[in-house]
């Protein structure tokens, strides 16, 4: 993997876009009024929403400083001082612009955005020191040579399928998961079809992350305990009300993954690939009818996702980055090349948001492309000698 320490060119740029992602955040919708305003005050109004939003958002500027820092040589408190010190720089400046903002600028922000800074500081040293001890000992050192995007496509996929991630403690929020199960409709095709696709994203990053690790034998384990744990998930985490179409499309996804496995090396990565573009297309240019004239097109990413809650937000964009990353991932490891497959995909997503303007109930927008571009570059991010194309390590079953 791509150091990621600091002073190393993946660093900075990974610490740019953060602050950039911070600032969008920030300082959106962009409405100014110069003219008139408002009073920065010591202490907002405080709620939780508030509160973790504000935590959330500096965390992984944080994660990014403490993992950096116990690469790095030298003074761990200079790199700490320089880190919050550019952190204080960047939430003071954000709070003071948005006096002229629909905000409230409040100085209580800013603690709360340091105390999420430090909190994803100690996080993040903590977790390099921990996975750079465990790859040391001889046990578990097979699992350097571990496909690093992987787990990345794994979260994501279950950040789709079971966002918030939060078990349920409710007898009663259990209950109305299975009384899902007989109050949806069972014959909804484009759910059942969207659920299989993801299973079938999921469980190539399952068995990719086992295979590249050394554990062949373990891979088709590690996919069944997936695919129960995601089902179980379904009735056991706040706010799923799955059905039958999306217990159907998991199970029958997990089936058509378990097919594939069988083929060669190249077959599986390349079926992979037009899974992950099938499913896209289908929730992209779903429900495939005209309207006319065509709605406009924001040019401002993540504008629908500022708007809406934040769990249909997370699920949708967890979605896309899902197929995204399954597109480039597995077509460059079947041989393609990785610029070239992060500007067809960026053209892909392109291609269907423009669509979208002539679709009914659905928002055409700018977000999709960066997302595909941010994708590619997470994969190159996490090459490293002997992760590349056609890896004879996770060559398989013939």
């Amino acid at each position: 993997m791509k150091t990621v320490d600091a002073g190393s060119r993946t660093f900075g740029v990974s610490v740019g876009l953060v602050i950039l992602l911070i600032v969008y955040g920030s300082l959106y919708p962009f409405r100014w009024n110069f003219a008139e305003p408002q009073a920065f005050i010591w202490i907002g109004p405080v709620g939780w929403v508030d509160l973790v939003e504000n935590v959330l958002l500096f965390l992984p500027l944080g994660v990014l400083a403490g993992w950096a820092c116990r690469g790095s040589a030298g003074p761990r408190w200079r790199h700490f001082s320089l880190g919050i010190l550019l952190a204080l720089v960047v939430a003071g400046s954000l709070q003071w612009l948005q006096k002229y903002l629909p905000r409230t600028p409040a100085l209580s922000d800013v603690v709360f955005n340091m105390a999420g800074y430090g909190l994803g500081w100690f996080w993040g040293g903590v977790a390099r020191s921990r996975i750079g001890h465990v790859l040391q000992s001889e046990r578990h050192r097979h699992w350097t040579h571990a496909d690093r995007f992987a787990p990345a496509l794994i979260a994501l996929w279950l950040l789709a399928e079971l966002y918030p991630l939060i078990p349920t403690f409710d007898v009663s929020s259990v209950v109305q998961n299975v009384k899902s199960l007989w109050q949806q409709p069972i014959w909804q095709p484009r759910r059942m079809g969207l659920h299989a696709g993801m299973t079938v994203m999921g469980l190539t990053a399952v068995a990719q992350l086992a295979r590249s690790a050394g554990l062949e034998h373990r891979a088709r384990q590690w996919a069944l305990m997936a695919v129960l744990m995601v089902l179980a998930g379904n009735f056991l985490v706040v706010d799923q009300i799955p059905g039958v179409a999306v217990l159907a499309g998991i199970a029958g996804g997990g089936l058509l993954w378990r097919w594939m496995d069988g083929w060669t090396e190249g077959a599986r990565w390349g079926a992979a690939a037009s899974v992950a573009l099938a499913t896209y297309l289908l929730e992209a240019l779903w429900p495939l009818q005209w309207r006319d004239p065509p709605a406009a097109m924001s040019w401002l990413p993540f504008a629908s996702s500022l708007s809406t809650s934040v769990q249909s937000a997370v699920t949708v964009r967890a979605f896309e980055c899902l197929c995204f990353g399954t597109i480039i991932w597995s077509t460059v490891r079947h041989g393609a090349l990785l610029v070239g497959m992060t500007v067809c995909t960026a053209l892909l997503a392109f291609a269907c948001e423009w669509t979208q303007r002539y679709l009914p109930m659905r928002t055409a927008e700018i977000t999709s492309v960066w997302l595909a571009l941010g994708m590619g570059w997470l994969v190159s991010v996490c090459s490293s000698p002997g992760h590349g194309p056609r890896d004879k390590r996770t060559s398989g079953r013939p």
